[in-house]
């Protein structure tokens, strides 16, 4: 009874129920002047489903929307897992920094061409356009550089059915014939990035594409008189989709389309290619003179740099030429263990006797050479000892001959300047030396 109790005071109805004005407990609740009402009874019916209302209400809460929410997360979690796996390529937009070779793209591109062409076309001999071998950056530059009109041919994997533009009008010997010199066709499918990028910016709508771009300008009138616009690349024509008029053919739609719109552009691309081409060769010519020019002054700075430190390079012998004022004369018999004996032979078959002191580097051989070959034995210099080391602090003499042993094995010493003389047996106490240009 006390648990039916319960049940009861649990899912009975709270709400408004009428009252009977004899009620005592509604007369201070009456409003004046109200009418009398009738209270309706409670019956057990009600009752009942006032607490089956209730019971479905607390159902619907706690069970059923958590249930249909998890439902709708598992389904859409496998419709991604589904998405993933099965449409990765089709669904998935081409980063933009994508790496791959353009030239590889358009092989792939046009060899997925050839796979898709029927076998009645083939029979017939037609071929693909030539489709530019490289990146649309590249083709988009020879049609804005160059003033060549470009085809563009965007494709969909998604839409393969929409075969009309494919078999109907690429594959068609009237549209090969258009290309030459200054007609080109670049083409790529959705997953080239840049083939996405173009479609974008064309505002492409449907696939398969195919469009003309073409450098345009037009004339405005000015108060000095008409005055032409730069030109500017432009969409001159466009084909997509499927067959647009069942009752147009191919030809007509070639014709209409795109053979008429080139004639119409042709003429003033052609004035076009000849300002291109002319400023092309201006540019060429510039740059060829800024290279002359640069050459030029760098011709002129190395000879400059080059007088400038053959002049350092008297200054330097003049300054060196003391210490070496003697070195012919033999020095006294006591000190002879103390100097080596060095026997010069120069290109010109002389031979020049020197005795220099142990201690003295190999450099300064060298260094005496130089003097002999320069005519500079007898020179002097107004050079201070602390203003000759600041100014030939960071100078380094080069010599355009090097001093070799004259038998085998044939030791070149222009390795060993930094050595003291009485280290090296080939010289001490007594060496001969080939003194040979280089």
């Amino acid at each position: 009874m006390a648990l039916g109790n319960w049940f009861q005071s649990t899912f009975r109805s709270q709400g408004y129920q009428r009252t009977n004005s004899n009620d005592p407990s509604s007369v201070s609740n009456a409003m004046p002047g109200a009418y009398e009402q009738d209270q309706t009874p409670t019956t057990p019916g009600a009752t009942f489903r006032e607490s089956m209302k209730k019971v479905s209400t607390f159902i619907s809460v706690i069970i059923a929307k958590p249930l249909i929410i998890l439902l709708l997360l598992i389904f859409r979690l496998l419709s991604t897992m589904i998405n993933f796996v099965y449409f990765k390529d089709l669904n998935t937009s081409p980063l933009p920094n994508e790496t791959i070779d353009p030239i590889d793209k358009v092989n792939k591109f046009v060899r997925d061409l050839e796979d898709n062409i029927q076998p009645s076309i083939t029979q017939n001999l037609n071929q693909l356009p030539p489709f530019f071998q490289g990146s649309y950056t590249q083709a988009l530059y020879m049609a804005t550089q160059r003033g060549k009109i470009l085809f563009v041919y965007l494709t969909n994997p998604q839409n393969e059915s929409a075969s009309f533009i494919f078999n109907d009008i690429i594959m068609n010997r009237e549209f090969i014939r258009l290309f030459n010199q200054d007609i080109i066709i670049w083409g790529g499918d959705l997953k080239n990035p840049e083939a996405y990028q173009l479609a974008n910016s064309l505002n492409v709508t449907k696939f398969p594409f195919l469009g003309v771009l073409c450098l345009t300008r037009i004339t405005k009138m000015t108060p000095e008189g008409p005055r032409k616009e730069p030109a500017k690349i432009s969409l001159i024509a466009k084909l997509q989709g499927g067959k647009i008029n069942p009752l147009e053919d191919a030809n007509s739609v070639i014709r209409d389309k795109f053979v008429k719109k080139i004639a119409k552009y042709e003429p003033e691309l052609k004035l076009i290619r000849l300002e291109l081409q002319d400023k092309y060769m201006t540019e060429v010519l510039r740059k060829q003179q800024e290279y002359n020019y640069m050459a030029s002054m760098q011709q002129d700075m190395m000879k400059k740099n080059e007088k400038k430190k053959k002049q350092l390079a008297m200054e330097y012998l003049k300054y060196k030429a003391p210490l070496y004022k003697n070195v012919t004369h033999p020095p006294p018999k006591e000190e002879t263990k103390n100097y080596a004996r060095v026997v010069l032979k120069f290109p010109d078959s002389s031979r020049l006797t020197a005795y220099f002191p142990k201690h003295f580097k190999v450099e300064d051989i060298f260094t005496f050479v130089e003097l002999v070959r320069e005519n500079l034995s007898d020179s002097t210099s107004n050079l201070g000892e602390s203003e000759a080391t600041n100014k030939f602090e960071q100078f380094h003499m080069e010599y355009k001959f090097k001093l070799a042993s004259p038998l085998p094995p044939r030791i070149d010493l222009s390795l060993k300047r930094d050595e003291e003389i009485q280290n090296i047996d080939l010289i001490y106490p007594n060496g001969l030396l080939l003194v040979e240009d280089v």
